[in-house]
């Protein structure tokens, strides 16, 4: 009994360590990145083009992520934790959670197909790279998870200080499977696909170029932070996904041993814990990542720097002229009367 009490007490503490000291720096970093994310992917020069609008709605998800994700374990580290203590934050923060968690991978999958799209030779194909298809993409897939997400308001229950899916084996089946196939294996496929499709296209459209004397060295350099972006993209989500899948797995496992022990179930807890904090990293270095990648992302920021600091520079000495030309007529109203 002492045994199971010490690693009751040892995982606890741990978790909390890591809540204290990690989550700070992981919503500051992260709110931050996709706070400049957006301003860079609304730029005049970005906003315009298909695969930038996916990126600005990866970038708004992965926002709200942090929120509803990083908000509630800060919120619980002096306060009783709300998914512990109502079964509706419970089911709700579940839900929310799980909607962003896919919309962020489906974004980034679309984004590669967009880019396959654009760089392949096929007029039809070229045809899915637009705005237009973006925008709607982007609704069909929100309404998409929002529905498919749906059996977390219905199965999610609290037991033994777990908010989850802890009594319906079938239920806990289904919600593995999906998350698996639908948030890990089919996206992380995409975008591999894709990735290698658009670099058989851009080198192919290359020897035609260089066939016919049409070498485009600008274009070559903006392709090769394409192709950057695209395998630290996919690296990073098959990284960070890794933890997740790890976890269903176990799960879905433990919810057919009957009568799991409080011990049993605080390690479940726990290693549910270890996944979704290595789920954070994904939106938390995707500013980071596009930073390091791609020059046209730090041309951009840049730029949007330098406008902020010039407009201070423009309203400043306009400021002072107002001041002078008020405290000028001010003399001369008071030596008239």
């Amino acid at each position: 009994m002492s045994s199971s009490s010490s690693v009751i007490n040892t995982l606890a503490t741990t978790q909390r360590f890591l809540t204290i000291c990690a989550y700070p720096i992981w919503i500051t970093f992260g709110v931050i990145g996709c706070l400049l994310n957006l301003v860079v992917f609304s730029r005049p020069h970005l906003r315009t083009t298909s695969c930038s609008i996916y990126f600005f709605a990866a970038s708004a998800d992965h926002l709200m992520t942090l929120i509803v994700g990083v908000g509630p374990v800060l919120y619980s580290l002096d306060e009783p934790d709300p998914q512990l203590h109502s079964i509706v934050f419970c089911k709700l923060r579940g839900y929310l959670f799980q909607i962003c968690l896919m919309l962020s991978r489906w974004f980034v999958a679309f984004a590669c197909i967009d880019r396959y799209g654009l760089s392949s030779e096929n007029t039809h194909l070229r045809n899915f790279a637009t705005s237009k298809v973006a925008y709607r993409a982007i609704i069909v897939i929100t309404v998409f998870w929002s529905i498919i997400c749906t059996h977390r308001l219905i199965f999610y229950a609290i037991k033994v200080n777990v908010c989850g899916i802890v009594n319906n084996m079938i239920a806990a089946l289904y919600h593995s499977l999906y998350v698996t196939i639908g948030g890990g294996v089919l996206p992380a496929t995409i975008m591999i696909l894709c990735a290698f499709l658009i670099r058989r296209n851009l080198a192919f459209r290359h020897q035609i170029r260089a066939r016919l004397a049409l070498v485009d060295r600008g274009r070559i350099k903006l392709d090769q932070q394409v192709h950057k972006i695209l395998f630290a993209q996919i690296i990073c989500y098959i990284i960070f996904t890794i933890p997740q899948l790890c976890n269903l797995v176990f799960s879905t496992i433990s919810i057919t041993i009957p009568h799991r022990s409080t011990e049993h179930l605080a390690i479940e807890a726990f290693v549910a814990f270890i996944a979704e904090f290595m789920l954070y990293l994904f939106p938390v270095t995707s500013f980071y990542l596009y930073t390091l990648t791609s020059r046209t992302f730090r041309k951009e920021l840049m730029q949007f720097f330098r406008s902020l600091i010039g407009r201070n520079r423009r309203i400043v000495p306009g400021f002072s002229t107002t001041a002078t030309l008020n405290h000028i007529e001010h003399r001369k109203t008071t030596t008239i009367g």
